[in-house]
């Protein structure tokens, strides 16, 4: 019979494997040189041994000899050969049967003859456009004297066990990855609730091998706990064969610390018997968990501690508060009568000390006019200071009453100086910048602005050395005017600055300032005289170069006066 070309022979190649990376010399295993005693031997001899041959005749079934030459193939092998199309199983089409060599199947012979002994190879052919798994096995057809003079071999369609295997090993990579990303370690209990598999990372954790553990009862080497949901549920879950989850479960280290564990298991029964055969769980390294827990709950408790303390603070600082308000009313009172009652015969005094002084009741002689004069300035002094403390008392008890009404600068101004020019020309200032002209008005209580002006002068007299300077300066800043008493005196530190507007607080860092008589209470009171009027006052100054006091009012408007807008 002629030979058919190579082209048209229907031949699969045996070394597309399942792992693609194999090579075409390793695709079989090891592959060896036949020897000089492994001459193929004939056809007739081998087709001869075909009825010593022991095969399931329902599978696919071929003989080649040693060179690929095949000889015989049975009606499974030409069936599957004749749904493959192009392609087929080694060792070639059934039409070439006794007629040519099989170049793919030579592999698997040298791979027989190397190992001596039946080789297994898996192969994926296309079938109706879907690939099927055949487990093939290459079977050494032996001579009398055992030598192998052809290899037999069967196919089996194994894509259905293969598939199972790899879904099974997917599912079961699956769960791995679930398990790891859920919990930290696995356990398994027998009937008896006896340990008896321990994941080895459950060892890593505790640092204690596996077998001080197997063959134990939970109980034995560690303690349930209440979790943080306060739920002690697992122990009664073990005994009652009832799934359970989250089970605080605590475990004592060699150096005395504690581990702590989230158990979480289910019963396992036999599927035929329902026989309970133990539980399977596993178990949630949550030490840090509840070190912050523990934490949280210690700051609470601080927290709450501090909050019941700052209670009990409160309370006391409103008792504090109301007995000091109470306090303050009484001083007040007491202040604001006393005041009352020592003014009526102070003015008295002042009176017939003016009239002493003036001669009104006939001649006196020089000395009881010098002593009468004493007595008037010691008198009107007193007076100034018993104001001051009334002015106190009203403004903080909340009884100060103020006139708001459209109040001319420069006759504001006018009515400060002259009732301080007297005394700031006997002590020889220069008093220029006194002189004020301003048709503005402002929003104020003419009697208390008043007061404050001359309060401000008399302290600028007061504190500047003979033949300093003294004056006033206006600014309008917007719908506000600005009047500042300005001198050269003494000056204030910015220590004293923050601390001038106080109540009884004077100036004390320079040697002439200590000799100055006062309350304290006169830039306290024009304080808060200015800002009872919508105003303030302010202090810059510089120590040996003078001070600026700077009193701020509103400026008058038909809006603010009556209600009406310009």
């Amino acid at each position: 019979m002629a030979k058919r070309p190579v082209e048209d022979r229907k031949v699969v190649d045996l070394y597309m494997r399942r792992d693609s990376r194999a090579t075409i010399k390793d695709a079989f295993g090891a592959t060896i040189e036949r020897g000089a005693d492994h001459d193929a031997p004939a056809n007739e001899q081998i087709l001869g041994l075909l009825a010593n041959i022991l095969v399931d005749e329902s599978l696919p079934f071929y003989v080649a000899a040693l060179d690929g030459t095949v000889m015989h193939t049975n009606t499974h092998y030409n069936k599957i050969d004749g749904s493959l199309g192009e392609m087929t199983l080694a060792p070639g089409a059934a039409d070439c049967v006794g007629q040519f060599r099989v170049p793919s199947l030579k592999p698997v012979i040298d791979d027989v003859l190397a190992s001596d002994t039946t080789v297994r190879a898996e192969e994926i052919v296309s079938i109706n456009d879907r690939d099927r798994i055949f487990l093939g096995r290459h079977i050494p057809i032996r001579n009398e004297r055992r030598e192998i003079i052809a290899v037999a071999g069967t196919y089996e369609d194994v894509t259905m066990q293969v598939r199972g295997i790899e879904e099974a090993n997917k599912t079961q990579a699956q769960f791995q990855d679930f398990a790891r990303a859920s919990s930290d370690w696995f356990f398994e209990c027998d009937a008896d609730l006896r340990v008896c598999s321990l994941s080895d990372r459950f060892t890593a954790i505790v640092g204690q091998p596996a077998s001080l553990f197997i063959g134990s009862r939970f109980e034995q080497f560690g303690r349930f706990e209440k979790n943080l949901e306060d739920r002690f549920d697992g122990p009664r879950a073990l005994t009652s064969r009832k799934p359970f989850r989250e089970q605080l479960f605590v475990v004592s280290e060699p150096n005395g610390s504690e581990l702590k564990f989230h158990l979480s298991g289910v019963p396992v029964f036999d599927r035929k018997s329902g026989t309970f055969e133990g539980f399977r769980g596993v178990g949630m390294d949550v030490t840090s968990l509840y070190a912050q827990a523990d934490e949280r709950q210690a700051a609470k408790n601080n927290l709450e501690s501090l909050f019941a303390e700052l209670t009990r603070n409160n309370i006391a600082l409103d008792v504090a508060t109301e007995q000091a308000k109470s306090a303050l009313r009484a001083k007040n009172e007491f202040l604001a009568a006393m005041s009352h009652e020592l003014r009526t015969p102070l003015n008295a005094i002042i009176g017939f000390a003016e009239a002493f002084q003036h001669e009104t009741f006939g001649k006196l002689g020089d000395t009881y006019i010098e002593y009468s004069k004493d007595i008037r300035t010691s008198g009107e002094h007193l007076l100034g200071l018993i104001n001051d403390i009334l002015d106190v008392a009203v403004i903080e008890g909340g009884g100060l009453s103020l006139q708001l009404d459209q109040v001319g600068v420069e006759d504001l101004v006018a009515k400060a100086v002259n009732m301080n020019i007297d005394a700031a020309k006997t002590k020889g200032l220069k008093t220029s910048g006194l002189a004020l002209s301003s048709n503005l008005c402002v929003l104020a209580d003419d009697r208390r602005a008043t007061q404050i002006l001359v309060n401000l002068l008399s302290n600028a007299i007061k504190f500047t050395p003979e033949g300093g300077e003294i004056g006033i300066e206006m600014t309008k800043l917007g719908t506000r005017l600005s009047l500042t008493v300005w001198d050269t005196g003494v000056g204030i530190s910015k220590e004293q600055q923050a601390q001038v507007f106080e109540k009884f607080h004077q100036v004390t860092d320079h040697i002439y300032s200590r000799r100055q008589e006062g309350t304290g209470l006169g830039l306290h009171i024009s304080r808060e005289l200015a800002r009872r009027m919508d105003g303030d006052l302010s202090v810059d100054s510089v120590l040996e170069k003078g001070s600026r006091f700077t009193v701020t009012l509103p400026i008058a408007t038909r809006a603010n006066v009556d209600g009406s807008f310009i």
